[in-house]
């Protein structure tokens, strides 16, 4: 019989699978877990990071102030209440912290230190440009960055020579856990209270703080500042120099008013949308106009190291990253008192005197073997100007003044010259400008040596040998070389052979001038150009060393012999200004530069190619010295100019000489040494290296200079270069005497290409009487042609212009224009 029973298992049921879409949910869900807890570690070791920021309520702390000290460590200056003047929360009117928090951080008192919404928005507008130009910063987070990223960006600048983009996340993570932190440690009003003391407003003299603001802008309390005045602070601190409308005084480029209102505006605008201002009240601050609420009132320092002290504590900004008139420093830089006190007696017309109350100077003094500058002119009205405008450090086109550093200097080394090389001084359009390049005298000479050459400024003989010297290096190396020689690097790009002459983007400041040279007096080496030798952070006692990068431009023999052209260029008879520097205690080597204002000053009624600015340039073993004189844009925008009157005056050159024959009183100035490897050739120099090859121009004598520039000096040549049959033609077709390849026109006539052409004397019609000016001092009679005298200027009632300089006419009219190049030209 069967088995009935069933001792089978029952069958398992199927395992249910996942399908695709629960896949994906999982591995999702997978990844953002791993993700969070990957991030989470990163976080933690960024913030712990043991070489990152921690925040320290003493790192905060400003009760020590910073002091900076001279170059023998005696106190010069420390900050105090004329920097900053703190305030409290309570002294803050509520519209002044609406201002703020509508443009700077709205969700302020409702964040924690760190505002999420703002950040992912700031974060996507990044991501959109490529940059980290939006921060989505808090104003905790703002203080944090200013008390302790700035910091922390200087030390890893350098340690690795530049903060990489991954630097500058992990900085961002570090300030806001910081900012986190901080808002657990202070108050919300201690926070806006010390953004408040702290921020520059575009106020003078170095000035922090909405109070320093408040007294600069309208001569009030904080406490009293009204609703559009509360707006225009809040809305300056984004660019405070561009939305500072006092300085349209100084800036006629640029309407700084306008931009002041409108950015004003704009916070009033924010100000309305996140309810802070009813509609009336946005509509009437709207309509209240700015300029009639500035109330400036000048303040006139007689601390004879200001300016000096305004340019250390921008230097130590850019060395630490942070502001010395926030963070505790002490400063030690290489400021001579004694030589600075005596510039700033200059600067007051105390020791020479000024052509007029309206011309101006600017200089800087450099020593040559450390780079430092020792002190600094920054003109006449410094100490009394509501926006500083410093001289020294502005920059104008320095004309002459370039052709030792790149015409000359370098032949020495790469051409093998000696110092008694003949060039060609001929007419020729060396700019293929359409038209042949003039010398200042209206002269071609044809083969003369380069001793004259220097010694009158030919621009003819500069502008040939800068095209050589760029055919045979190329254009890189001279924008290389204009970097190393301490010229903005926007300048430094735009190298042309015009550079040679001063022309065309060419522009420095007295302060970049004095450094250039300075390369001649320490064999062929410029250190970069510095004030501050070093400073210590007294929060943490870390020492950050001034810049001191040397840059070798060319050899101690090419140095050498270019001083010794210089010298002659004083001491050799040209009487070009630069003999006023002769010393009979001392060797001075120097040149001199002028521009012209081209077609450029017709807008202010400036005639066309007069003269624009002034320079000289002079060195010694242990100085170097760079003096500019002119006038300022307040100035030549009312149609001011240099005219042949003022320019004999030789302002400049007076007082390069009234402070080269001071510093020697306590320096005493030297020859400079001769270096090893310069052979004695004929009656020049030349490198060693190329005695063998020798230098088959060096001939030709130098013409012999005289004090008339209309006579032509004696001059041989040995060498018979092919004659230019048609400009020989020419020339003597229309009177001219065709010698060494070139053509000298006899008196009442020009050089007009290659032909003489007579000088057209156009009448001038008589210009209505110029009033004379209240308190005008006296100028002393100078021997100028017959001139009318200049249209009245308009009234000014905020300022009184001195009297205008009278323009030449008639044949010296015609004689200025003849001698000047037809666009911007120097010599």
């Amino acid at each position: 019989m069967q088995n009935s029973n069933n001792n089978s298992t029952p069958s398992k049921k199927p395992r249910r699978k996942l399908d695709i879409w629960n896949k994906i949910a999982v591995c999702i869900l997978t990844l953002f877990m791993v993700g969070c807890i990957s991030v989470f570690f990163i976080l933690v070791n960024v913030i712990n990071d043991p070489e990152g920021m921690r925040f320290s309520r003493d790192g905060l702390s400003t009760l020590s102030n910073s002091r900076i000290f001279d170059d023998a460590g005696n106190l010069a200056f420390e900050f105090g209440e004329e920097i900053r003047e703190d305030i409290t929360y309570e002294q803050i009117p509520q519209n002044v912290i609406d201002a703020f928090l509508s443009i700077e951080d709205s969700r302020f008192f409702e964040h924690s230190g760190f505002d999420l919404p703002r950040f992912l928005a700031a974060a996507v507008t990044n991501l959109k440009s490529g940059s980290f130009s939006q921060g989505g910063s808090t104003l905790t987070m703002q203080m944090i960055d200013n008390a302790f990223t700035k910091n922390q960006e200087e030390k890893i600048s350098n340690e690795k020579g530049s903060v990489s983009k991954l630097d500058q996340i992990k900085l961002k993570i570090q300030e806001i856990y910081l900012s986190l932190i901080a808002e657990q440690t202070i108050e919300k009003e201690e926070i806006m209270e010390y953004y408040l003391n702290r921020i520059w407003f575009g106020s003078a003299g170095s000035t922090r703080g909405i109070q320093k603001a408040a007294k600069y802008y309208f001569n009030k309390d904080v406490s009293e500042l009204n609703l559009p005045e509360s707006a225009f602070l809040a809305g300056a601190i984004n660019a405070p120099a561009l939305y500072n409308p006092l300085n349209n005084r100084s800036d006629s480029e640029f309407d700084h008013l306008a931009a002041a209102t409108e950015r004003r505006n704009t916070t009033l605008d924010l100000m309305l949308q996140h309810g802070y201002i009813t509609q009336e009240e946005h509509d009437l601050a709207v309509n209240t106009d700015l300029a009639l609420s500035l109330n400036y009132i000048p303040q006139v320092s007689t601390d004879a190291n200001e300016a000096y002290i305004n340019q250390v504590i921008s230097e130590a900004i850019q060395l630490t990253g942070q502001d010395p008139a926030i963070i505790p420093m002490d400063i030690y830089t290489a400021l001579n008192q004694d030589v600075q006190g005596e510039v700033d007696r200059v600067m007051n017309g105390e020791v020479i005197p000024f052509p007029n109350e309206a011309f101006d100077v600017g200089l800087a003094i450099t020593n040559p073997q450390s780079g430092e500058i020792i002190a600094v002119g920054p003109g006449r009205r410094y100490h009394e100007q509501d926006v500083k405008q410093d001289n020294s450090i502005n920059t104008r086109q320095p004309g002459s003044s370039m052709k030792p550093l790149l015409a000359y200097c370098s032949t020495f080394d790469l051409l093998g010259w000696a110092t008694t090389h003949t060039v060609q001084d001929k007419a020729k359009d060396y700019w293929n400008a359409g038209f042949n390049l003039v010398n200042s005298d209206g002269r071609y000479e044809g083969n003369i040596s380069l001793e004259y050459a220097l010694g009158v400024s030919k621009n003819t003989t500069a502008a040939a040998t800068m095209i050589e010297l760029v055919d045979n290096t190329g254009i890189p190396y001279w924008v290389d070389f204009c970097k190393k020689l301490g010229f903005d690097d926007e300048v430094a790009e735009t190298f042309n052979p015009q550079f040679a002459i001063g022309g065309s983007n060419m522009f420095a400041s007295p302060v970049q001038m004095s450094s250039a040279y300075s390369m001649f007096a320490n064999n062929g080496v410029r250190i970069n150009s510095h004030r501050i030798r070093r400073i210590i952070r007294r929060s943490d006692n870390e020492e950050i060393n001034g810049n001191t990068t040397e840059n070798e431009l060319i050899s101690a023999q090419a140095a050498w012999m270019m001083s010794q052209l210089l010298e002659k260029v004083v001491t050799g008879g040209y009487y070009n200004f630069n003999n006023l520097l002769t010393s009979t205690n001392y060797p001075v080597y120097a040149k001199s530069g002028t521009s012209d204002w081209a077609e450029d000053g017709l807008q202010y009624g400036i005639p066309s190619t007069t003269i624009k600015d002034e320079w000289s340039i002079a060195y010694t073993d242990k100085i170097s010295i760079a003096c500019w004189s002119g006038y300022t844009p307040e100035y030549f925008s009312q149609g001011w100019y240099i005219d042949m009157p003022t320019l004999n005056e030789a302002t400049a050159f007076k007082i390069n000489d009234h402070l080269l024959e001071y510093m020697n009183n306590s320096m005493g100035f030297a020859a400079i040494p001769r270096p090893d490897g310069v052979s004695d050739y004929g009656k020049g120099y030349i490198k060693t290296e190329f005695v063998e090859q020798g230098d088959s121009t060096s001939h030709t004598p130098a013409p012999t200079p005289t004090p008339e520039p209309e006579q032509s000096g004696d001059q041989t040549d040995d060498m018979t270069p092919e004659v230019d049959e048609a400009a020989k033609s020419a020339c003597e077709g229309s009177g001219g005497s065709f010698t060494d390849n070139a053509c000298v026109c006899p008196s009442g006539t020009y050089l007009n290409g290659t032909a003489c052409a007579p000088i057209q004397v156009e009448p001038t019609p008589e210009q209505p009487e110029q009033p004379e000016q209240p308190g005008q001092p006296e100028q002393p009679e100078q021997p100028s042609p017959e001139q009318p005298e200049q249209p009245e200027q308009p009234e000014n009632p905020e300022q009184t212009t001195p009297e205008q300089p009278e323009q030449p006419t008639g044949f010296a009219m015609t004689l200025m224009n003849l001698f000047m190049l037809p666009m911007r030209r120097f010599f």
